[in-house]
Formats: structure tokens, C-alpha cells, sequence
């Protein structure tokens, strides 16, 4: 997991800067921070704005961002937020993630439900249970978010009441590593690909991905490759994007 938001934002408000704070959710969403001598004057993510992108940006734990000093974007000043509310709410947030954190190291592990100790254990509400439901000992923390309809934030907190509850542990999961030929024929043509899109920054831009699903090539499972290619994805800008996109459908036949 990354950073949190409320570490990166507090030092450019307390230090009055002034420019874009761009943070990209690792959930294909984007959100700007417009600040003006340390005052936040807007938030926008791709659908909302104001109070509605402050309230969905809270939700969001993986996430990396850039701040482009100086830079002045284009928005309109909104009244309806206010630079101290928004770090108040950063600041229970993160003081629920650093919990998180030390009992989930990242979305990607697999959690098994105890179902007897499940119906043993009182101190669980009907919100625990139901996320407890998504998780069948081969789902993973991020799949099940997918499919949750909650913030992420939402779900991991759920899913670290049911950890430390002792009802979910994770799974030890085998992996299947690919065959070495195919490996070889997979990561030569993707780095081909990159390599003709970005130049030589390909490797280190392969090798960032690697690290991020924790993982590495000759170690490769085919269950990881939409992993690795999501990790690739979000270092990309859009016609980048598009050019990775057209490499997966030829290459892989995916839709």
C-alpha cells in the first residue's frame, strides 16, 4: 500500500504552496487537489467535484500522486469545502489505514473464512458478514473489492475486523509459474511493445511492475499476468494506454 494522502497534502498546506497535487487511485481514478498559498480552493476527480470528490478521494488507499508546483489548472473555486475539514477527515482515515496496514500488506493476498468461528464471534456486525461472503479462499482482497460496491477504504476496513477477529487468515496460494518458453515469448514481446512506446525507459518501467505485484519473471503465473499489465497500465499515459490495450487483445485475445 501506498503513502497516505494526508502525508503528502499537509506539508503543501501548512508550507502555503501553491499548484496541482495530482493523486491517481490504483481503481482507474484520478483526482486533482487545486491549491492556492497552502488553501485548498478545489477538488475534482473524473465525475465530481467540491465536497462529493473529497468524500470519494477518502475512500482511497492505493494511490500515488504527483504535485506540480506553481501549475494552476483549470477549475473554479468552490466555498462548500474547506482546507481544515478536508485534512480532519484525511486524519481519521489515516489513523484507520495505519491499522490496516499492519494486518494487510497489500490487496492482492487471498483470505479464507473460518465459517464455524464465524458464527461464534458477537462482536461482528451484518456489514462484516457480508464482506466476509466474498471472500471463498480464492478471491483476493483486490477481486473482492470489484465486486463489493464499497469504497476501498470501506472494504479493508471490514476485512481487517474479520482478520483480527481471527474468522479470515490468508491463504497460502501455489503458484502455477508459466512454462519458460512461453514466459520468454510473453515478456520479449511485451518489452518489444514498450520499448517501441516509451524508448529505453521499458525496462525500468517492467521492472517498477514487477515489484508492484510482488513478483518477478522468471517467476510469472499466468494468474498474474492481468496484474502485471494493470501495473504497466497506470505508469502510462492514455494513448499509451490504448497502444497496451491493442498489444493484449493481439496478443493475449482478450476482448
Amino acid at each position: 500500500m501506498s503513502t497516505h494522502l494526508l502525508t503528502i497534502l499537509k506539508p503543501l498546506v501548512f508550507e502555503g504552496k501553491s499548484g496541482v497535487l495530482q493523486v491517481t487511485h490504483a481503481y482507474n481514478d484520478q483526482a486533482h487537489f487545486y491549491l492556492k498559498e497552502g488553501m485548498i480552493e478545489q477538488v475534482t476527480t473524473s465525475k465530481l467535484q467540491g465536497a462529493k470528490a473529497v468524500k470519494l478521494v477518502n475512500g482511497w488507499v492505493s494511490t500515488t500522486s504527483t504535485f506540480l508546483e506553481n501549475e494552476q489548472g483549470d477549475y473554479t473555486p468552490t466555498p462548500e469545502i474547506g482546507t481544515a475539514a478536508i485534512l480532519a477527515l484525511l486524519e481519521k482515515s489515516a489513523k484507520n489505514i495505519a491499522i490496516i496496514q499492519k494486518k494487510i500488506p497489500d490487496n492482492s493476498i487471498v483470505l479464507q473464512i473460518n465459517s464455524g468461528k464465524l458464527n461464534t464471534v458477537d462482536t461482528l456486525s451484518t456489514e462484516d458478514l457480508k464482506v466476509a461472503v466474498l471472500f471463498d479462499g480464492t478471491r483476493s482482497i483486490e477481486q473482492a473489492l470489484e465486486i463489493s460496491g464499497k469504497s476501498e477504504l470501506a472494504l479493508l476496513t471490514y476485512t481487517c475486523r474479520l482478520i483480527m477477529a481471527g474468522v479470515a487468515k490468508a491463504q497460502v496460494v501455489q503458484k502455477n509459474v508459466m512454462k519458460e518458453e512461453e514466459q520468454i515469448l510473453l515478456l520479449h514481446s511485451l518489452n518489444e511493445m514498450l520499448t517501441q512506446l516509451i524508448g529505453l525507459a521499458a525496462p525500468f518501467l517492467m521492472d517498477d511492475a514487477f515489484a508492484e505485484i510482488k513478483s518477478q519473471p522468471d517467476m510469472l503465473s499466468k494468474e498474474e499476468i492481468p496484474l502485471l499489465l494493470a501495473a504497466i497500465r497506470r505508469m502510462l499515459d492514455d494513448n499509451e494506454k490504448e497502444e497496451l490495450d491493442e498489444w493484449e487483445r493481439a496478443y493475449l485475445g482478450t476482448d
